[in-house]
């Protein structure tokens, strides 16, 4: 995965020892789902984990721990091999009682900006949710509950060998119809042909996800078409807005102001903000008026732009976006339209 960049990375902060304990950030490095601890050094990976990956790490060097003395035992030799400047990234009761160490934001840093390798991977998650949400507006009309449309959505990425993105943020995919609640859970009421029906769903696809969300309705009122032609064209104009080194509090502060050039209220009707994504659904940064972060380029992030007004429902039209050096590119292609 990304270990060679790790070390390039800490070799430019004089870090001699980097101790990894928070699962993505495992996946990241190594490409390996663990709850342990690692131990990075220029030379060597050393891994503590518990007893039940016995079997799945071979190819490392691991000491497997099956109680709280043995991993204070492995801490206590490593706290002899390992000394200079050593950074984690949790500073934990357990870590602190051994190691003189301090956190580090450097892995989280290194995460908000994409390599080629995984921009692909995240648009093989993106072409499968693009598919799945195909297969789902066939038949979302047709007497489905909200919960039988969910599980319409789960049973596709099983066929498909994947699993939900929204996993990764002890969440689910969502179908919601009228709804001013952005993450209600499903109900069991069938969906009607004049509801509108917001569907936010995403693949995680070796380790890395999509996040894409499409409003739909068969039959529409002039007032539906004219909130989701409202949102339709809000993220447009936000996504022709970004390029490298824009604030992303002035593309996001631009999306209320469209809010109200539409005839909405922007404390009333926007409930909600994007984000970026990688190995989580939910990374850092986030899309916030208050944002102090730059785009980047190799940043993958949402445009998710909603407006929920009372007596109507809502409206949310979301793309995984990719920051390129001429600006960004949707990554995510399933037809933006009732």
């Amino acid at each position: 995965m990304n270990l060679g960049r790790v070390r390039k990375k800490m070799a430019e902060r004089e870090v001699d020892c980097l101790i990894v304990t928070d699962t993505y950030n495992f996946i990241y490095t190594i490409g390996e789902e663990v709850s342990g601890y690692m131990f990075i050094t220029p030379e060597e990976i050393d891994i503590v984990a518990p007893r039940f990956y016995l079997h799945d790490l071979e190819d490392y060097n691991v000491d497997y721990v099956f109680s709280r003395e043995d991993y204070e035992k492995e801490f206590e030799k490593r706290a002899e091999k390992y000394s200079g400047k050593i950074r984690a990234d949790t500073t934990s009761e357990t870590l602190r009682e051994t190691f003189d160490l301090e956190k580090t934001d450097m892995l989280n840093q290194m995460r908000t900006t994409k390599t080629s390798q995984e921009i692909r991977k995240i648009q093989e998650a993106c072409k499968i949710t693009d598919n799945a949400l195909t297969s789902l507006r066939e038949e979302l009309f047709d007497g489905l509950t909200e919960f039988e449309a969910v599980n319409r959505l789960n049973k596709y990425y099983c066929d498909k060998g994947v699993t939900e993105a929204f996993l990764t943020n002890k969440g689910q995919s969502l179908v919601q119809k009228n709804s001013l609640r952005p993450h209600r859970s499903p109900t069991q009421e069938e969906i009607r042909e004049d509801d509108l029906v917001i569907v936010d769903t995403g693949a995680r696809k070796d380790f890395y996800c999509s996040d894409v969300t499409r409003t739909y309705c068969e039959t529409p009122s002039e007032e539906q078409i004219r909130l989701f032609e409202a949102v339709k064209q809000i993220q447009q104009e936000e996504i022709e807005m970004i390029e490298p080194g824009k604030p992303i509090k002035q593309v996001k502060k631009r999306e209320l102001e469209m809010v109200e050039e539409q005839g909405y209220n922007p404390n009333k009707h926007v409930l909600y903000y994007s984000h970026s994504l990688g190995i989580e659904v939910h990374e850092s940064p986030s899309l916030t008026q208050d944002t102090k972060d730059e785009f980047e380029e190799g940043m993958v992030v949402t445009i998710e732009p909603g407006l929920h007004v009372k007596g109507l429902g809502g409206v949310r039209i979301e793309d995984t976006v990719v920051v390129t050096d001429k600006g960004a590119k949707r990554l995510s292609e399933s037809p933006r339209k009732l």
